[in-house]
């Protein structure tokens, strides 16, 4: 049985990636130019080049720090906003525009502000990680809060849960599948912003390497770079999966 799960999630991955490798072959021999659009061999050499010469584990290791720290602090005020709003109606009105508000400005414009406000370095791509990150997170976590029945509210108060009991078991419980959904959502947002973000104001990482990559002209090793970036995308969707499998057996 094991064994049948196990090629049956294996074989359509193996499949997909069969497909992009051979469109990406394809396409490469259409073009046939190395500069315009490296092809699948070419890049994979450059990446081992790249990875042998040790000039990929700095940068990688400064991405998923930005990554992480954007992500944890993202986490931490939409949660704490987030029920906030989900449990009063009135926060809601006032908060829930704003949220949206700063979800509809574009990443250019926090850019912009960034280097006004730090500069280029750390800080500006971290920020705007969570500046990406919060509204979606924000909203998912009320929504998930104000989904919960009052009638299971009440049955709790006559019960006599603590108000620590309703909160986690019922309110906190509520929201776990919405805020997984919503983190389903925002971790590819979230390489693709901090990779943005580094390739505008980062002095280090895989969007500054993409930078300095594209002023020398090497789009081998732009494309090297952006598969580092799909691979960090589809293995925190695979820890992520993990992650709500777990969650899912102690809700």
């Amino acid at each position: 049985m094991r064994t049948s799960s196990l090629n049956e999630k294996l074989i359509p991955t193996i499949v997909s990636l069969g497909i992009f490798v051979a469109a990406w072959y394809i396409g490469a021999l259409v073009i046939n130019n190395e500069i315009l659009f490296p092809g699948p061999a070419t890049t994979l050499q450059r990446l081992f080049v790249l990875v042998g010469r040790g000039r990929i584990f700095g940068p990688l290791a400064q991405t998923v720090l930005k990554a992480l720290a954007g992500l944890g602090l993202s986490l931490i005020v939409a949660v704490i906003l987030g029920f906030l709003m989900g449990v009063s109606k009135s926060l809601f009105k006032i908060f829930a525009p704003i949220v949206t508000i700063i979800q509809s400005i574009p990443i250019v414009s926090w850019l912009a502000l960034a280097i006004f406000w730090w500069g280029v370095g750390f800080r500006s791509p971290m920020y705007i990680v969570f500046l990406t990150l919060f509204p979606i997170l924000t909203i998912n976590i009320a929504e998930g809060v104000r989904n919960v029945d009052s009638k299971l509210v009440e049955m709790a108060r006559v019960f006599h849960f603590t108000r620590s009991q309703v909160v986690k078991d019922i309110y906190f419980a509520s929201a776990i599948p919405f805020l997984l959904s919503a983190m389903r959502v925002g971790i590819g947002i979230m390489w693709k912003s901090v990779a943005v973000a580094e390739f505008m104001v980062g002095t280090t990482g895989l969007g500054r390497g993409i930078a300095d990559a594209k002023a020398s002209v090497d789009t081998q090793a732009v494309f090297a770079y952006t598969i580092l970036l799909v691979v960090l995308g589809i293995i925190s969707e695979k820890v992520l999966d993990m992650l709500s499998k777990r969650v899912g057996r102690l809700v």
